[in-house]
């Protein structure tokens, strides 16, 4: 591919960026929208299309759930929840772990967004941390992996249906002669997702910083200083938030999308008087909406310009002639799990699958395994707050910098990369 003025010009602001996440000296947000008008001024981008991403559902959702989380939390229910797992596990921090560790988990199988599944647990786990005493910015690092991670993963809620996008896909993409069960998924990444369990409990709060009690976590602090709801707002706030959590699990048979039933159970918190209308306003977190945004026009950037086929074409170059099947997993594992920590998961895993089909079938190889590890790379998206919207929701509530999220991280991606490679490549031979 030609490097055109267009393509060096993104790359540099990409680059740039990058650093300025690394050095830590300007607001992430910040630098996130400054990246954006660089490559809006310099052509890189079309205005209207950066300009429309502040509209973008996923937006939406990450503000609209911080003022639904909010609302929860101006509850008791939180702190009851705290109180029962306190009481369980004895006080055990590694206890409470294993539970929240694995309740999210079950979320991730129910909710098809990762965002919404780390937007419902993360209160939970902070007003736990709160009670023991310990830093929240110990456990959000374990929440969020698993979140990511670990969406989907089993066949229930969307994950039963998933198989029939992939064969559709294989059909189209003139891959004939193989096929996804209900069950290709679950079995290839069982072993990862054992991985990663046990990493989230055991390990990863050892790799976590000691930041003391989060700084964006306004509404578990006012909480504590507000006199409790009337017995009528406390209710309404229990109801509004599980009424959202229901409507996501089922969203598929509503006449409604993700983001319109987030909004609407954000005005319901304040229509009911479980926050007011400064309250909702102050949690909507607006710098972690604004660092998304920001990703995402640099991701848009990135594929529009050429620069992120430029990037793909310079790792997919590495198979060489007749490559081994086991070379072929690992690196369709390894393009989307570099691409996806400077571009959005789901947009680098729309774009690879793609490529590793036609790749396969070109080679005549069974693209069953490689596109389960392009789908496993995408989703290892934990490393930048490019990744996916999730990480910047995980930074902020963990208050967590770029150093931070490379020391917590890069054990988990060499495991997840080893195991996914290794037993799917096993399993389903090319």
């Amino acid at each position: 591919m030609e490097l055109t003025t267009q393509t060096t010009i993104c790359l540099v602001i990409f680059v740039l960026a990058i650093a300025s996440y690394l050095i830590n000296k300007l607001p992430m947000a910040m630098t996130s929208l400054m990246a954006m008008f660089l490559l809006i001024v310099t052509g890189c981008i079309d205005p209207s299309q950066a300009l429309a991403n502040f509209s973008n559902s996923s937006a939406v959702i990450m503000a609209s759930m911080f003022v639904v989380a909010a609302g929860l939390n101006r509850t008791q229910m939180v702190h009851k929840i705290s109180n029962l797992v306190y009481k369980v596990s004895g006080g055990s921090f590694t206890k409470g772990m294993v539970g929240y560790v694995l309740v999210t988990l079950l979320v991730a199988q129910v909710v098809p967004s990762a965002v919404l599944i780390f937007s419902i647990c993360y209160p939970l786990v902070a007003d736990y941390c709160r009670k023991l005493g310990i830093s929240p910015s110990k456990a959000m690092f374990s929440i969020g992996i698993i979140a990511i991670s670990c969406v989907a993963l089993l066949p229930i809620g969307s994950g039963a249906a998933s198989y029939i996008t992939y064969n559709t896909l294989l059909e189209t993409y003139g891959s004939t002669g193989y096929e996804f069960t209900m069950f290709s998924q679950m079995i290839a990444k069982l072993p990862m997702m054992v991985c990663l369990v046990l990493y989230a409990i055991f390990l990863a709060p050892k790799f976590a910083p000691d930041k003391g009690e989060i700084v964006s976590d306004a509404q578990g602090r006012s909480a504590k200083e507000q006199k409790p709801l009337d017995p009528v707002r406390e209710v309404l706030g229990y109801s509004i938030f599980l009424v959202v959590v229901l409507c996501l699990i089922f969203i598929d048979y509503l006449p409604l999308e993700s983001w319109q039933v987030c909004m609407g159970g954000a005005l319901l918190t304040v229509l009911a008087g479980v926050l007011s209308e400064r309250e909702a306003v102050a949690n909507m977190n607006l710098p972690v909406v604004f660092l998304y945004v920001g990703g995402l026009t640099m991701g848009q950037a990135l594929v529009g310009t050429g620069a992120g086929e430029l990037i793909g074409n310079g790792i997919a170059s590495m198979l060489g002639e007749n490559p081994s099947g086991y070379l072929v997993g690992f690196v369709f594992f390894m393009i989307p799990f570099v691409l996806t920590q400077v571009m959005v998961n789901h947009s680098v895993m729309q774009s690879i699958q793609p490529i590793t089909i036609m790749t396969c079938v070109a080679l005549g190889y069974n693209p069953v395994g490689p596109l389960i590890l392009t789908i496993t790379g995408s989703l290892t998206a934990y490393m930048s707050p490019l990744a996916t919207p999730t990480v910047p929701l995980m930074m902020s509530v963990g208050g967590y910098n770029q150093k931070d999220l490379l020391k917590m991280s890069w054990l988990p991606a060499i495991i997840v990369c080893i195991t996914a490679v290794g037993w799917t490549m096993t399993i389903f031979p090319v």
